[in-house]
């Protein structure tokens, strides 16, 4: 595996040596201004453990973060990208409140491919349809992440737009184990998302 993309995955994925995880308690969980409710206990990595984390990010996992994960991603603005840029160079495409749904799509995949880097990794989205995340429409979509060199992942994608702000919830699983072994846990969350 070339230094590059280890580093980037330590990056993306929080793998941060001895890291002081807490506990997700089951029940309803508010992060930012959305809610969303788990069935079961969930680890939370702390903040600011990932340089590519916006402030209100939360990310659990189960199993570890190189695993399973669920990202939680509140409120993204207007003309902001949906993870924190680290630099000038990495040009991470930018939220628009008017978006469509495949631009959502399209914005969540090649905001994946960016944090990678270009050549490191490859996304590809489908299925994509609407959903209700409480009173706002939103869209779900399943993805595969396959990396150069490393675990292929299988993920769910839930977003939706409130008050001109992206609110995501993205579900992440080295296929196929891991992706299965959580799976539906997951997407509960993610269609429990709600403001």
């Amino acid at each position: 595996m070339n230094t590059r993309l280890s580093l980037t995955l330590i990056t993306v994925f929080l793998l941060n040596g001895c890291v002081a995880y807490t506990a997700v308690a089951p029940g309803p969980v508010t992060v930012g201004a959305m809610t969303v409710e788990t069935g079961r206990m969930w680890n939370a990595a702390p903040g600011g453990t990932s340089a590519a984390s916006n402030p209100d990010t939360q990310i659990w996992t189960s199993d570890g973060l190189l695993l399973n994960r669920i990202v939680i991603i509140p409120g993204v603005q207007d003309g902001q990208p949906i993870f924190k840029q680290e630099s000038d160079s990495q040009a991470l495409p930018l939220f628009k409140a008017d978006m469509l749904p495949n631009e959502i799509e399209e914005l969540t995949e090649s905001s994946i491919v960016k944090l990678f880097g270009e050549g490191q990794v490859s996304v590809d989205t489908a299925n994509l349809r609407p959903n209700r995340f409480g009173e706002d429409r939103g869209v779900l979509f399943d993805m595969l992440v396959t990396v150069s060199d490393g675990p292929n992942y299988r993920g769910l994608t839930g977003a939706f737009i409130h008050e001109q702000q992206l609110f995501l919830v993205i579900y992440l699983g080295a296929e196929p184990h891991y992706y299965n072994k959580h799976r539906a846990e997951a997407e509960a969350i993610i269609l429990s998302a709600r403001i």
